[in-house]
């Protein structure tokens, strides 16, 4: 018997857990005006599940997230990808939510 392909990648989340996921990004993070030291991959995801409204993802999940709200990683071969970002103070974050 064939196996089965899976409809969707496996690193997808699911439409409401993408929605709040890219929220927190937009939220949360800036392109970097100037080039200094860019944040990996990995710490942001951490940052993200340790806010108030985060939850697990993977990794890749977030990787994917970041470029699905227009950031560019400096280097797509590393694990971690670094992405020249700064984040954003907490007086400038402006839900958008109604």
């Amino acid at each position: 018997m064939a196996e089965r392909k899976k409809d969707v990648s496996e690193y997808e989340l699911p439409d409401d857990q993408k929605k709040a996921l890219d929220n927190w990004i937009t939220l949360n993070i800036l392109p970097q005006k100037t080039p200094e030291k860019p944040y990996a991959s990995y710490a942001l995801k951490l940052l993200f599940e340790e806010s108030p409204d985060g939850f697990f993802i993977t990794n890749p999940q977030f990787k994917e997230a970041m470029v699905r709200c227009g950031f560019s990683p400096v280097n797509k071969n590393k694990l971690n990808w670094d992405f020249r970002v700064s984040l954003k103070p907490p007086e400038l974050k402006k839900s958008k939510r109604g």
